[in-house]
């Protein structure tokens, strides 16, 4: 029974104790200390506060008050150890108290002190109150002080009632604000003016307005003055930086038509070579074909190229890339005949990544008359037509970067105004405006400014950097942002929704609320980290190309790549880079086409006789010559591996693999052909089980990819003459690339996988995992509802013995999902399957009903009950027909539940339901030839 205990003294200092046990462990102590005249008045006026205990009562708490309080409220009054103090300066009367508070037998202090506290008192007077205090914080208790914190605290009390609190305890605050956590975004497009026109901006200001708009890495262009085209001049450029910068940094050179023969050289040090082709604000304009061609060749084909090209110059450079065999990135794509000629490009194979600014993307011809001599940019404003134009292939588009030029507002309203905007400040806010509009989602703006330019440029991680962004606030965009020197904006006036509340940078907080809290020199030049990897880069030792193997945005069709920790959306392909793997102690070494043959592995223990073969250019035919290939490093790791459980996998590999399978769907419905991915390549398949759909969809996926199958079954092989599992894979690994075997033996592919040296893969293991089954169920949820998080999935059936629920629960813990359990009482999930999805924190519950569950679930995930598990004919017919899908059932559903099922399907699915647009499991069949095909072409090292 929970007791509360309060006292008020007759003395002229009175001390009023409140005792709550609270739920039995918990435990409450409040003291009121004041001079009894003064306080007869006020606690008599204020009712409120004795209705504390009042509220205590209703709730069942025993209220007591001492007899001195009993001169407030008619209550049963107590004797009180304090009540009878002849000396109040004494320390005897504490020593119980210390003694309680010692003992930690209360969890939180409550004292209200005096009014005027201290006021009239000598400095050697200690009170009661001022030691109860000071007992309570030597001791680490819980101090509250505020009498309106305490009428708050015991209203809740009474509201809860003895219920434990909603709330999670070690949350220390809540804020009604829509608060996101994105990751430190990367602007690869900034001219810093600095030097030779720091009047318009330098690294502080650039720095700082890139902050404020929530970006913590820049990318500095090098149309400076001098320019950035030698090693004095990026010396010069990268000593100002550093002593400057806020934000971390990267630096361009450029090309010229004097460093042809000298500016690779620049290469290990540089973010890249940046070309101008057209018109700008710039004295690096490139007219001369030669010059073009000679720069193509000699800048390192493993360092990023960036080009500046408007119209036809972007046909003319991408024809000119392809016959070098190199790959591109387009800067500020801005018309609809740019984006067209990039995106029949990419159809065709070509390596070329591109990017697109807001102000092409927000702005148009429209608000020139608006923005008067101001709208001068390069290049010009797109049409409206070409603004559609981009939109409506946002999915081509690879990166979004400000091109951050700015310039005063003086020079800006000259009658020839130099070319530019400033950008910085708003580029994330206008982008989050359009998250909220429904024209981009926040895994676009994920892909676009973080991963894809990670990847391009093989940028290493900023290590605890992040932006924290509030998708609810309304505000408008001022006539000046605060930080840019330039001190307008195109945008003025414009309303968005969405800001920019905090930048942690490296640790550090960087930027709160409008205040950029960083001092100039923080900011660090990227290229010159060493010995970093991560996710989604290797180390600085190595570089990749500028573009992909394949393009890093989806062809047309929704052919997409994704990838996140942060969750993709599969708008974007996974960026496979080709590197080198020679280390180097501090700088980037680029070697030529016959060093890289040193490097070259195989996945295959025994030696080479060959080198082995490489993946593609991209989609189209192999190399003529194996002494043009190059070894590729795989950042997804799961080439050359065992697939044994799904505990192997991470949520960047499931994207990996996700996004390569929504490739080949889109390319196998367009009739595309894939058969040279896989060529020359052979897969064992060993079925110690029958099986349909496992074992035809793996032969249909490797054939599919170019290659081809060997069969062995118990029923026809030398298993009938003795020979052990361990010697069959053995034998079936030397004749194949890869082995993908079941066995009813729970444990036995792990056994067997340790006497194969090639890849294994679980095509199911009696009632253990089934790896690949869960894993085209994940990528059938994806496809049928576009997200796997915040979704209740019920699993229905034989759980007990379904290896295929067995591993989608074990797998789906990587995303936050609910999972419901309906079965027969014999065939519950088994323990350990939820004491591991408990452990990583997703909510389970268990049901009998199938009727009670369906008005929640997202995701229905029938199972047969499987007849080889029982022993008796008897034992399986009592665990049959307790859950039938039917139409008439599945009125209780939601509209947009999808039903799936591993099949085969004895009775558990009505067939009369096969029409309805929820019933998913044909479809998912389908999907597990597509995720087996990104599996087998992964595994073996080709995607």
């Amino acid at each position: 029974m929970s007791s509360v205990i309060m006292q008020q003294s007759h003395l002229t200092m009175s001390s009023c104790f409140f005792s709550l046990n609270y739920n039995v462990k918990t435990a409450m102590l409040l003291t009121v200390s004041s001079d009894v005249y003064f306080r007869r008045k006020q606690l008599v006026a204020d009712n409120s506060f004795f209705a504390a205990p009042e509220a205590l009562h209703l709730i069942r708490m025993r209220t007591s008050f001492c007899s001195g309080s009993s001169l407030f409220i008619k209550v049963e009054s107590v004797q009180w150890t304090f009540d009878s103090i002849d000396d109040i300066t004494s320390q005897g009367e504490l020593r119980p108290l210390a003694e309680f508070l010692s003992k930690k037998q209360f969890d939180l202090v409550i004292n209200l002190p005096m009014r005027n506290g201290g006021a009239r008192r000598v400095s050697s007077f200690m009170t009661h109150g001022y030691r109860t205090r000071r007992l309570a914080i030597d001791y680490s208790i819980p101090l509250v002080t505020d009498v309106k914190c305490t009428k708050l605290l015991v209203e809740a009390l009474r509201i809860l009632g003895k219920k434990p609190p909603l709330m999670k305890t070690h949350t220390d605050c809540m804020t009604s604000r829509h608060l996101v956590k994105l990751p430190g975004f990367i602007d690869t497009h900034v001219h810093v003016r600095d030097p030779g026109a720091t009047h318009k901006e330098d690294f502080e200001s650039c720095s700082a307005a890139a902050l404020a708009g929530g970006i913590t890495l820049i990318c500095a262009m090098p149309n400076t003055n001098p320019a950035i085209v030698d090693y004095d001049s990026l010396q010069l450029v990268k000593k100002i930086a550093k002593e400057h910068s806020r934000c971390d940094y990267a630096l361009y050179v450029g090309a010229s038509s004097d460093n042809v023969n000298t500016v690779h050289e620049l290469a290990s040090e540089a973010f890249g070579l940046k070309m101008y082709l057209n018109e700008t604000f710039t004295t690096l304009r490139l007219n001369d074909l030669n010059i073009w061609s000679k720069h193509l060749n000699s800048w390192p084909k493993k360092a990023p190229l960036c080009v500046h090209a408007e119209g036809q110059t972007t046909a003319a450079i991408l024809l000119l890339a392809s016959l070098h065999n190199r790959p591109i990135h387009i800067c500020h794509v801005a018309r609809k005949e740019e984006i067209l000629i990039i995106k029949a490009a990419k159809e065709k194979g070509l390596k070329v990544t591109c990017e697109v600014c807001p102000h092409h993307l927000f702005l148009s011809t429209d608000d020139v008359p608006r923005l008067g001599s101001k709208s001068e940019v390069r290049p010009l404003l797109a049409t409206p037509e070409d603004q559609q134009a981009l939109w409506e292939n946002i999915q081509i588009i690879d990166c979004f970067a400000t091109d951050h030029a700015p310039h005063s507002v003086e020079e800006k309203n000259l009658q020839t105004p130099p070319p530019g905007f400033p950008g910085l400040e708003t580029i994330l806010p206008l982008l989050l405006n359009a998250v909220n509009e429904g024209k981009l989602t926040l895994d676009d703006v994920i892909n676009k400014l973080y991963r894809n330019p990670r990847r391009i440029f093989n940028l290493p991680e900023q290590h605890n950097t992040y932006v924290e962004v509030d998708m609810d606030e309304e505000w408008t965009i001022p006539t000046a942002m605060p930080y840019s020197k330039a001190k307008w904006t195109p945008f003025a006036g414009m309303k968005v929704k969405g800001a920019i509340h905090r930048v942690i940078l490296r640790g550090e907080v960087a930027y709160v609320d409008g205040k950029v809290l960083i001092h100039p020199g923080f900011g660090q030049n990227v290229r010159e980290w060493e010995g970093r990897k991560s996710a989604y880069s290797l180390s600085l030792d190595s570089r990749p190309s500028s573009a992909l193997d394949r393009p890093i945005s989806p062809l047309p069709g929704g052919i997409t790549f994704d990838k996140y920790d942060y969750e993709n959306d599969g708008q974007t392909n996974e960026i496979f880079s080709k590197l080198l793997l020679e280390p180097a102690p501090s700088k980037v070494h680029f070697a030529t086409d016959k060093e890289d043959s040193r490097f070259q592995t195989n996945i295959s223990p025994l030696p080479l006789t060959m080198p082995p073969r490489t993946r593609t250019e991209s989609l189209s035919n192999l190399p003529q010559h194996l002494g043009e290939m190059i070894p590729t490093v795989h950042i997804h790791g799961l080439a050359g591996k065992h697939i044994l459980s799904v505990d192997m996998f991470s949520k960047e590999q499931l994207n990996d693999l996700f996004n390569l399978a929504q490739t080949f769907r889109v390319y196998v419905s367009k009739d595309r052909p894939l058969d040279h991915i896989l060529r020359g390549k052979i897969m064992a398949s060993i079925f110690y089980e029958v099986s349909t759909r496992t074992s035809c969809s793996f032969a249909a996926a490797m054939q599919r990819l170019g290659g081809k199958v060997i069969y062995m079954d118990e029923s026809s092989s030398s298993v009938k003459k003795g020979e052990t599992l361990e010697d069959s894979v053995a034998v079936m690994a030397a004749y194949a690339d890869v082995v993908v075997l079941r066995h009813p033996v729970p444990g036995s592919v792990l056994k067997a996988s340790h006497h194969c040296r090639k890849p294994l893969i679980n095509a199911g293991d009696g009632i253990g995992e089934h790896p690949s089954q869960a894993l085209l169920d994940i990528f059938t949820i994806r496809e049928e509802i576009g997200t796997v998080n915040g979704l209740t999935i019920t699993l229905v059936g034989d759980l007990k013995n379904g290896r295929t629920v067995h591993s989608l629960a074990r797998l789906l813990t990587l995303y936050n999902v609910q999972l419901k359990y309906v079965s027969p009482p014999n065939l519950k999930m088994p323990n350990h399957i939820v004491q591991f999805v408990s452990s990583k924190g997703i909510n389970q519950e268990e049901y009998t009903s199938l009727e009670a569950v369906l008005p929640e679930t997202d995701v229905l995930y029938m199972t047969r009950i499987q007849r080889e598990r029982f022993d008796t004919q008897e034992e399986y017919d009592k665990a049959c027909g307790h859950f039938i899908v039917t139409p008439q059932l599945m009125t209780r559903a939601k509209k947009k539940t999808v039903v799936l099922h591993p099949l085969p399907r004895v009775f558990e699915i009505s067939p009369e339901f096969d029409t309805d647009p929820r019933a998913a499991y044909f479809r998912q069949a389908e999907c597990g030839m597509f995720v087996r095909m990104a599996l087998l072409a992964m595994v073996l090292g080709k995607c």
